[in-house]
């Protein structure tokens, strides 16, 4: 169990496990104060998860692994990490296999792009069944396995009243806030978001409308209120924006 508080929040060690890297993948997790990680920064985490672009995983995966280039003895570390019970001289084989086979340069490192260029150049089967991460499990999503009777009313009407907010219009905010060089951090504080959500969403995302984008998509995604479009349309008005509010709900004021 990971042991929420009534908000939601939960301590950054409950998510802690004997496998390899689990340290080094939740350091990249924004906390708050005494290592809690809030709610919507563990969503936003999880819909990174799932919706990220295959590269963008893959970067991230190679800052979880170093901040730096790989070098032979960087990585022995590695292996040893993931495979402690092997043979010294198996991992010295692998090492030299790995280095022949990504350091295409032959300065006898491996660097970001190197990394990433490899991976996408397995078979891609493999690649997408590692990276893959479902937020709901399979065998839950069709309708005969998920009993709605056990689902909150107030949810499952979200999901079909007219107030819910559809990608193209939050599409069209990110856009706009971009385009009028807006405080985009401004809204996501009055939606709820926190500073190092903030820097969260910049860590994943390199293009600013894409880190807007996310925000208001993790937001809707948690929100679970039919009146969603009136909630963001009266916090654009409170943050300067009300120009994109008219002109994206088409308001007539």
């Amino acid at each position: 169990m990971l042991g929420p508080d009534s908000s939601g929040n939960i301590k950054r060690s409950s998510l802690l496990s004997k496998k390899p890297f689990t340290k080094q993948i939740l350091e990249q997790i924004p906390v708050v104060n005494n290592e809690v990680i809030t709610f919507q920064t563990y969503c936003s985490a999880v819909s990174w998860l799932a919706k990220a672009p295959q590269e963008s995983k893959l970067r991230g995966l190679w800052h979880v692994l170093t901040s730096k280039e790989l070098k032979m003895g960087d990585i022995k570390n590695l292996l040893h990490h993931l495979y402690p019970n092997k043979d010294p001289k198996v991992i010295e084989e692998i090492c030299h296999l790995l280095l022949s086979e990504i350091d295409k340069s032959k300065k006898g490192v491996i660097d970001e792009a190197q990394f990433v260029s490899w991976i996408r150049n397995l078979p891609k089967e493999h690649v997408t069944s590692v990276l893959d991460f479902r937020i709901i499990s399979p065998k839950f999503q069709s309708s005969r396995d998920l009993d709605l009777s056990s689902v909150s009313p107030q949810i499952y009407i979200a999901v079909d009243e007219d107030g819910r907010l559809r990608d193209d219009q939050l599409h069209q905010v990110s856009t706009a806030l971009v385009k009028a060089k807006r405080d985009w951090r401004l809204l996501a504080n009055k939606l709820g978001f926190l500073e190092k959500d903030c820097i969260f969403f910049e860590r994943t995302h390199h293009e600013t409308k894409d880190q807007i984008l996310d925000m208001l998509q993790m937001w809707r995604n948690t929100l679970s209120r039919p009146d969603q479009s009136q909630i963001l349309q009266d916090v654009l008005k409170k943050t300067g924006n009300a120009d994109i509010a008219n002109e994206i709900f088409k308001l007539n004021f």
